[in-house]
């Protein structure tokens, strides 16, 4: 690494390779491959960067938190039949949780991990950070990394996993009035069923943990964005992508839908069940409804955010280089063909000077039109999609025929 940071400061594209940046540290960063959750995961044998091995922990989980239940179920009689109001192979809460977004919390990582790193090395890569810049981009990482190895995240996460577990004391049953597959009825009344127990000291603790993991690596992100704002990136405001260059991070962010689409999967289950069994209808969930999916948007897009201060330094500077440059090359251009100093022999028609003032003028109107906020509309619309998903079966299901097909006609007409 030594030899990259001594070398002349051109950019970094002379010392980078197809595969990586001529920097380990960079190379190598990860959001996911560190802290006591990771080494437990690698313990196992199942953790990053081993794709496979991610699977396996997918299945894993639904092992662990879905299969006891339904077997806990089946023993006391609250898989399925009448015994219950909500049994436990017609819970679509359950099923919703368990199968499908706790799974994808777990695969969310062989999706994500590996688009932040080609993230990160892209800035090495395209010459946002040459090799003056790059010590200073090398120590954004180690203190990322050092705050995402830290236990006290991990500790926090625990608490606020199980701490719901301190109040759990009364079943949800006997609160909303419905029995269901976490219950059972004795001479003394409703209390948890084996399945219930495993439920709440298990199955939906785990679940939060991995949420609230991908909770912190979101704001672990947010913190590296952060760090890199202090850094003399090489940011040109005429850039094509009218985002100083750092527009690509607008696509890496979309894939953080992957969480969105697995909460959102969460939620739709939780109303799957309202609808069935306590008489809740589409318009009267409505506005959880977007409120759920605009939470998603909002938690997903925002680190992004912490570059605009940045992007307004880049601009700003834009405008006031090429303003003056602009001013020298007019005056220059007004001199000579305006004021009669054209050389004779040099004809107007077909001159240079010309079309170089409108490729001047040109460059000018791409640093007007530099975006500073890198929350665009293919971004928002990308992550409501992910978030939207899962709830139109359970809108097209829970809307009456005619509803539904008043509602087709109207968009078709």
């Amino acid at each position: 690494m030594a030899g990259v940071t001594q070398s002349n400061p051109q950019t970094a594209v002379e010392h980078v390779s197809a595969s990586g940046t001529g920097s380990p540290i960079v190379d190598h960063f990860s959001l996911i491959q560190g802290g006591p959750i990771f080494r437990f995961q690698t313990v196992i044998h199942m953790a990053m960067p081993d794709r496979p091995g991610v699977v396996k922990r997918a299945l894993l989980t639904i092992l662990i938190t879905w299969f006891p239940l339904l077997i806990l179920s089946l023993v006391q009689g609250g898989a399925f039949g009448t015994h219950v109001r909500i049994p436990f192979l017609y819970d679509f809460a359950a099923a919703a949780r368990f199968l499908i977004g706790l799974p994808l919390l777990v695969i969310a990582e062989a999706v994500i991990d590996p688009r932040l790193n080609y993230a990160v090395k892209h800035f090495v890569k395209s010459g946002l950070v040459d090799s003056a810049t790059l010590p200073s981009f090398e120590d954004a990482i180690l203190k990322t990394n050092k705050l995402r190895d830290h236990i006290i995240p991990t500790l926090v996460i625990l608490v606020f996993a199980f701490l719901p577990l301190i109040w759990f004391k009364e079943p949800q049953a006997v609160k909303s009035g419905i029995s269901t597959w976490r219950t059972i009825s004795s001479p003394s009344g409703e209390s948890l069923s084996l399945a219930g127990w495993w439920f709440a000291l298990v199955s939906v603790s785990l679940f939060r943990i991995l949420l609230f993991r991908w909770i912190w690596i979101t704001i672990l992100w947010t913190s590296f964005l952060r760090r890199i704002t202090h850094i003399d990136l090489g940011c040109v405001a005429t850039h094509p992508d009218k985002a100083g260059g750092l527009g690509f991070l607008a696509d890496e962010e979309l894939y953080f839908g992957v969480i969105a689409f697995a909460a959102s999967v969460v939620v739709a289950g939780a109303f799957g069940n309202l609808i069935l069994y306590q008489g809740a209808t589409v318009s009267s969930l409505k506005f959880l409804m977007i409120a759920s999916c605009v939470l998603d948007v909002i938690l997903f897009a925002a680190p992004l955010l912490v570059l605009t201060p940045k992007l307004i330094e880049v601009k700003h500077r834009g405008t006031y280089e090429y303003g003056e440059l602009g001013t020298g090359y007019s005056r220059a251009f007004e001199a000579k063909w305006m004021q009669g100093h054209t050389p004779q022999s040099e004809p107007l028609l077909g001159t240079a000077d010309i079309q170089s003032l409108a490729d001047l003028s040109n460059s000018f109107s791409v640093v007007e039109e530099m975006k500073v906020v890198l929350i665009d509309r293919k971004l928002l619309i990308g992550l409501a999609v992910f978030a939207i998903l899962p709830l139109v079966p359970l809108i097209i299901i829970a809307t009456p025929a005619d509803k539904l097909a008043r509602a087709v006609l109207k968009l078709l007409f």
